[in-house]
């Protein structure tokens, strides 16, 4: 047997069940045999775009996610994707063709001034993204199972399969066991647990507690645990943008905290006392540089050794895993008999249970467009409850991010580690794979759709039932307001752009432009039966400024901070 046809194979025994690709001749062969072997095959129009389609896919469903892309340019075009990917953390294995690894060829490959060579070893390195390269037929196969043992734990692992290993007749290994999904963290000691007990026991300490969540409690399962302590102490609960709507469902859930927050969350977050941190990193966008958590005293879980203290100090920091954290201190509070009301009180539930972010908005649309936030709104209502939202970067995604809400941490994908304006289509793609009982839903800046237009049609093709929003305001909005805050003009950063609902129907998709907001109500319609993509082409005034805007371009006392 060849090697294509035994990684084809180890594909099948890991589990996975689709993989994406754009083919070259280097991997035409593997992509043959995975097909072959029924593995659902998603072919797409850029090299960028599997890499990508594999990230939403990984977000979306917590399995590894499985790209094929050529060697050269096939990488160079993947590497945005690749490297958003590996910031974020995500599960995923992408086989790469590469040059070929006997001494001759590759000193031939490397004499060539043209041709696809390039040191990929390295340019990966420099990206921060783990890579390995298959130099042997005999332990190829579990080196792959090493990767995927790799990508479960989090991590992003760039195969190089070079072209002469990857034709090599080979034999099956011994097939070493497949790694389970990743177990516990640590435990919590003992004594630090006593410590924070004695702290949330101390009144005058823990009048106002918020216990805030961030991812490292989406992937250790702690909900149930933290909502529980949050009943004991009366904490507020509270999240970070990557453990959006985990406690959803509690009358004391003030949501996401930082630049994305309500005004509300920020008054009552900003009052807290004591902030109790599970599996967030306390980043400059969640605290508001530090801001909102001036006056609190701070208890920070996390994991990772490295994590606490990382972007602003914590007064006790307890490396364990946020699930077993929060029960051991439940198991203690409760050993003390220990209860109290702390930040739960009526008037407080009044306030949570009233306040609307809808009912905030006063609409700014004109003669140019319609006001996002409005828009937003509206197809909240319209659009099915189980979704996926996946939000491209650019100016407008405080916009969707805040009014279009998602059932839980998994509904939302923001592939923005990198700021790489146009990954949110193929994010949007994968997740559409990953998850067909909910509505993938995208909001997409019409610049960042222009990047990989091409791959609506992947949505066509393969009948990927999708909402593509787009928010079309003529230009890159993010560049137009921060010439504008800079006191320039914004022309450089205009463009005319083409009918995106033309361009839709164009490649079969359905389509409506939205002037204004009546025309919204012919979604429902549209939605009934829906086969593939239908495109929103909505379009949007560019008068409407975004508060992250204020954040990141304004100084701190020009923002009010």
């Amino acid at each position: 047997m060849s090697l294509s046809e035994l990684i084809a194979e180890e594909l099948e025994r890991q589990g996975v069940d689709a993989v994406f690709t754009l083919m070259s001749e280097e991997t035409a062969k593997l992509i043959v045999e995975v097909d072959r072997r029924g593995i659902a095959l998603y072919s797409t129009r850029h090299d960028s775009t599997p890499v990508g389609m594999a990230d939403g896919y990984a977000r979306s469903s917590g399995k590894v996610g499985v790209a094929i892309v050529g060697r050269g340019p096939g990488l160079t075009n993947a590497l945005n994707p690749l490297v958003t990917a590996a910031k974020a953390g995500s599960r995923l294995v992408v086989l790469v063709g590469a040059s070929p690894v006997d001494p001759d060829a590759a000193a031939r490959a490397r004499a060539e001034p043209m041709g696809k060579h390039i040191d990929q070893e390295s340019l990966l390195t420099a990206v921060n993204v783990d890579n390995v390269t298959l130099r042997s037929p005999a332990t190829a196969i579990d080196e792959l199972a090493q990767c995927f043992a790799l990508a479960r734990r989090g991590a992003v692992v760039t195969v190089n399969l070079p072209t002469d290993v990857l034709t090599a007749s080979a034999t099956a290994s011994g097939q070493a066991p497949i790694a389970a999904a990743p177990g516990t963290g640590p435990e919590p000691a003992p004594d630090e647990i006593t410590l924070v007990a004695d702290l949330l026991e101390e009144s005058w300490a823990s009048r106002h507690p918020v216990i805030l969540a961030g991812h490292g409690a989406v992937a250790a399962g702690a909900r149930d645990d933290l909502r529980h302590l949050g009943d004991i102490t009366g904490s507020l609960m509270a999240t970070t943008l990557k453990a959006i709507s985990l406690f959803r469902a509690d009358p004391f859930d003030i949501g996401v905290i930082g630049t994305l927050a309500t005004p509300l969350a920020s008054e009552l977050v900003s009052q807290a006392d004591l902030v109790l941190v599970f599996g967030a990193s306390l980043n400059h966008y969640t605290t508001y540089r530090g801001d909102l958590l001036r006056g609190a005293r701070i208890i920070q879980v996390d994991d990772s050794p490295e994590a606490p203290g990382r972007y602003m100090p914590a007064e006790l920091s307890i490396v364990a895993d946020a699930r077993l954290a929060a029960r051991a201190l439940v198991d203690e509070l409760e050993r003390r008999g220990h209860q109290s009301s702390g930040y739960r009180t009526a008037e407080v539930a009044a306030r949570i249970r009233d306040f609307s972010w809808d009912d905030s908005v006063v609409d700014h649309g004109d003669a140019t467009g319609l006001d996002p936030r409005t828009v937003m709104i509206r197809l909240d209502q319209m659009l099915p409850t189980e979704r996926t939202l996946i939000v491209d970067g650019g100016h407008h995604f405080e916009f969707s991010i805040t009014h279009l809400g998602v059932p839980d941490p998994r509904g939302l994908v923001f592939p923005n580690e990198y700021f790489s304006v146009g990954t949110g289509l193929a994010a949007a793609l994968g997740a559409a794979v990953a998850r067909p009982d909910r509505l993938a839903v995208l909001v997409v800046g019409d610049g960042g759709l222009m990047l990989n237009l091409g791959d609506l049609d992947t949505a066509v093709r393969h009948r990927l039932p999708m909402v593509v929003v787009v928010v079309n305001d003529g230009g890159f909005g993010s560049e137009m307001h921060y010439l504008r805050v800079n006191g320039l003009p914004d022309l450089t950063a205009r463009y005319d752009n083409p009918s995106f609902a033309a361009v839709a129907e164009g490649l079969g998709a359905r389509a409506l432009r939205i002037d204004s907001l009546d025309q919204l109500d012919q979604v429902p319609g549209a939605l009934r039966d829906l086969r593939g993509p239908l495109v929103l082409d909505c379009k949007i005034t560019s008068e409407v400024r975004a508060n992250w805007v204020d954040f990141l371009f304004l100084p701190a006392s020009v923002a009010g901070r």
